[in-house]
């Protein structure tokens, strides 16, 4: 008695293994008794009927005998029961895990499948990953989907594998067939090395986009951007991704203004455009008034640079979210206090003259019609007018660079142009009658004189887009575009050519005349208008002897090296201004040569037989054209079709001239 006392009364800490600190099972209960009564089973212990009634057990499986006796259900002890995990729970959480990680693996080998995103972006699930739980997972499949837009908005403009996987090759007769291949608007020309540029150069991008590229496209409230996002981001104080996107993506504009003539700015170019992009998911997930902001200018980012930024999918996905926020809608503004109701104002033109310009340029759609807009026009004002109504102005004889003089005479010259696309260039079988044509043509042309006798002018102007010359640019390509072969009048009359040589000569002494100013911004719009107004050109002259007669081969050979040399000067070199180049040398070789023949103008103003086979040629569908043999003199025309530009099939617009 006196050993089960001591054994009994024992203290925890004479256990060996509780006097190295290792955890037992018995650590945080009483310590038992290692001795037990005689004539007792060690494993035995009463069911819970027994206890109750504090009576002997023997312990039988599965009924005692006492319950048995009794009759009595017999319940073990607890000592007896083996708790686990409940397996269906188990189940149910192993079942919702697969289920996302399957439609996670689709969604992703869906986006592969597209080219939506890259194959080595797909990384195998660790082990860790696998026991986070089912909130990890959905968390992990919206990071993959927002992945794949932005993915998707940063694919290039011109992609020719997408669209000839269609096996529609004469859908390829546009700008894309200039880009085909190219991946990026520039090839870097060595690694990638940070800049870190000193807050004197951010502040010199900042005032250059705000002076250059601000006028054509007032989407941002200077004082509001610099006080919300600039200032904080260049104190380097933390700020959230859509400052970061605004900031980084203003900062690439600027920078691409010089990035082909210093190569200082082409690294910071990149550098600042890769910093926006990480960012532009967070941007994209604020409200929708932010994110047609920032589509916005990654669009206007994009004309700089086309194969970086899917122009197309970026303004058609900015145009609708603009749309559902009714932003084209009047009664969106009526109860807004005066700077959120003309920034929202301006933002919808901003957006409307975008998808003009890209739709056009592409051949493409237009996104809303003018009959759906109720939106009045914004004021003409600056920012700091706009930010302190209440402030006096200067007196002011004329329009100032600083207001939205420029935009709102931009917002009219993309209204007329609409109007032209839509009449004649339209992809359905239009043909209209030659008097309704004439009648239509008449009408535009009224309204394009009146568009630049009215266009204002400057003391001192900060952006090209308020030259007297980007005026006259412009005006000379939209006449193009009205006279130039189309849907509905595919083989032109000598008047129409005569409008269309006229102004394609005047449109490249205009840019030689902004070159000679270092007033030239490069966007891919203002390569392809150069182009095609030396491709108009050489047209023109080739189809009419009346029209050759009034030029010289001298003439006409100085302005086709004007515009080859302009090209390159323009872009500083580069895959798509070679193939530009080469194709008008061609052009110009194989036209020439009529300069020598002995045709009397008068009895053959027009070459009917070559307009008729050029212009009515992309109204055949593939492999069913007329069995017409091409002229030998005309292969480079041929080939022009075939393998660069369709002169009836595309409309070339003034976006970002």
């Amino acid at each position: 008695m006196a050993e089960d006392t001591t054994a009994d009364t024992a203290s925890p800490s004479s256990s060996p293994a509780q006097a190295d600190n290792i955890p037992t099972p018995n650590s945080n209960t009483r310590t038992r008794s290692t001795t037990h009564r005689r004539g007792l089973k060690r494993g035995v212990a009463a069911c819970e009927r027994c206890r109750r009634r504090k009576q002997k057990c023997d312990g039988q499986l599965p009924i005692c005998g006492q319950c048995s006796a009794a009759g009595t259900p017999c319940v073990p002890s607890e000592r007896f029961l083996v708790r686990v995990a409940n397996v269906d729970c188990e189940c149910d959480r192993l079942r919702s895990q697969v289920e996302n990680l399957t439609a996670q693996l689709e969604a992703l080998m869906a986006a592969v499948a597209n080219g939506d995103v890259a194959t080595d972006s797909l990384h195998p699930p660790t082990a860790n990953s696998l026991d986070t739980g089912t909130g990890q997972h959905a968390s992990q499949r919206g990071h993959a989907l927002e992945r794949i837009h932005t993915d998707r908005l940063l694919r290039p403009t011109f992609s020719g594998a997408a669209t000839s996987r269609t096996g529609e090759e004469s859908l390829l007769n546009s700008p894309s067939r200039l880009w085909d291949g190219v991946s990026t608007g520039r090839t870097p020309e060595g690694p990638v090395s940070l800049i870190h540029p000193s807050l004197q150069d951010n502040n010199y991008l900042i005032e250059g986009f705000f002076s250059r590229r601000w006028p054509q496209f007032p989407a941002l409230h200077k004082p509001t951007f610099l006080e919300k996002h600039y200032l904080p981001f260049s104190q380097g104080e933390a700020v959230d991704d859509l400052s970061l996107f605004q900031v980084n993506i203003v900062l690439a504009i600027a920078a691409s203004e010089r990035a082909r003539t210093d190569e200082r700015h082409r690294q910071l170019q990149d550098d600042f455009f890769q910093s926006a992009t990480a960012s532009l998911g967070g941007a994209l997930a604020t409200d929708d008034f932010d994110s047609v902001q920032c589509l916005l200018l990654l669009c206007i980012y994009g004309n700089n640079e086309p194969q970086s930024v899917n122009l197309w999918y970026a303004i058609g996905l900015a145009l609708r979210l603009a749309v559902g926020m009714n932003l084209h809608r009047v009664e969106t503004i009526a109860s807004k206090e005066a700077l959120e109701a003309e920034m929202c104002k301006r933002l919808f033109w901003c957006v409307y003259t975008m998808d003009r310009g890209i739709s056009m340029s592409l051949g493409l759609p237009l996104g809303i019609q003018d009959a759906d807009i109720t939106m009045p026009l914004p004021l003409s004002l600056s920012d700091d007018v706009l930010a302190n109504p209440s402030q006096e102005t200067p007196l002011s004889f004329g329009p100032d660079v600083n207001d939205l003089s420029t935009f709102l005479h931009i917002i009219e010259l993309r209204r007329i142009n609409a109007d032209i696309y839509k009449s004649l260039h339209s992809a359905g079988d239009t043909n209209l009658a030659g008097s309704n044509i004439d009648v239509i043509r008449v009408q535009h042309h009224t309204r394009l004189n009146q568009w630049l006798v009215s266009a204002p002018r400057y003391l001192v102007p900060t952006s090209m887009h308020q030259t007297p010359e980007w005026f006259q640019i412009a005006y000379h390509q939209a006449i193009m575009n009205l006279y130039r072969p189309s849907h509905a009048s595919p083989v032109s009359t000598i008047e129409a050519l005569r409008h269309c040589a006229d102004s394609s000569i005047s449109l490249i002494s205009c840019y030689a005349a902004l070159y000679a100013k270092n007033k030239v911004t490069y966007t891919f719009v203002a390569l392809t208008s150069l182009f095609m107004a030396g491709v108009t050109m050489l047209y023109s002259l080739r189809a009419s002897a009346a029209l050759r007669q009034e030029l010289t081969r001298d003439v006409v050979e100085s302005n086709i090296r004007s515009c080859t040399t302009l090209l390159r000067d323009i872009s500083h070199g580069g895959a798509v201004v070679e193939r530009s180049v080469g194709i008008i040398q061609r052009l110009g070789r194989a036209t020439l040569p009529f300069f020598e023949s002995n045709l009397d103008p008068a009895d053959n103003q027009v070459d009917t037989e070559f307009m008729s086979w050029f212009g009515l040629k992309g109204h055949h569908p593939t492999g069913h054209s007329s069995a017409q043999p091409t002229p030998s003199a005309d292969i480079p025309w041929n080939d022009l079709f075939e393998h660069g530009f369709d002169l009836g099939n595309i409309y070339c617009g003034d976006v970002l001239i």
